[in-house]
């Protein structure tokens, strides 16, 4: 997203010193014509060539013939640009950063759900945009056409409330990339599935509760397309 500032300003200082200079050449070629300036003696400017020095000055108009100077500038809405990520080492630190996979056709990355969000909730926690600052990095620096982002959630509750919260979560890491971010919400692509795809134990062996597995499967996966 772009915000254009057009600005204008005149470089008025250079051609009006210029113009100056020019008129007293004038001024004095006049003089000397007249035979009016003597050796030690302060020049005497005739009444004649001062009217036109003046008449050429307002020729010339307020501006002295300054010409506009047109400027814009472009902001990317809420990326300070010292976030914007543009060569190649600053994209694998990133990527290292995030802890994210890479194939020949895509950065894979996986984040927390428990450092996303709150318990049950869908709003993005203030700790986590910094982390969704370098997505918004590798989806720049690669060019990328199409971003992918999945919800997942661990085994508690029914798989309909699951498959509506990781849903909801996808769609709101969207927003944040568009609205934050400044990602076009057209390469965005959300879906939710909920306890559908673990990549831990829900349960031990024993059939308790397990706790570290269960946080593993409360994430949220990007996968960002290269460019």
């Amino acid at each position: 997203m772009e915000n254009s500032r057009p600005g204008k300003q005149y470089c008025r200082i250079g051609i009006f010193l210029l113009s100056i200079w020019v008129i007293l050449g004038m001024l004095q070629g006049f003089a000397s014509d007249a035979g009016a300036v003597e050796d030690g003696a302060d020049p005497i400017i005739p009444s004649a060539a001062h009217e036109k020095a003046v008449a050429a000055l307002k020729t010339m108009g307020p501006d002295r013939g300054a010409k506009p100077i047109s400027s814009r500038s472009v902001a990317i809405l809420g990326i300070p640009s010292k976030k914007i990520i543009a060569g190649v080492s600053d994209l694998k630190t990133i990527l290292k950063d995030l802890g994210a996979k890479e194939t020949p056709t895509e950065f894979q990355i996986e984040l927390s759900g428990d450092v996303l969000f709150d318990f049950d909730k869908t709003d993005i926690l203030p700790d986590a945009e910094a982390i969704l600052m370098k997505v918004v990095g590798v989806i720049l620096a690669s060019k990328s056409p199409t971003v992918i982002i999945s919800g997942h959630t661990d085994a508690k509750g029914s798989e309909d409330y699951n498959l509506k919260l990781s849903k909801r979560r996808a769609d709101s890491v969207k927003a944040w990339l568009v609205s934050k971010g400044g990602i076009q919400s057209e390469i965005i692509q959300t879906a939710g599935f909920g306890k559908a795809r673990p990549i831990a134990p829900n349960a031990r062996p024993d059939g308790s509760d397990d706790p570290q597995g269960r946080q593993k499967n409360r994430r949220v996966e990007i996968k960002i397309s290269k460019g």
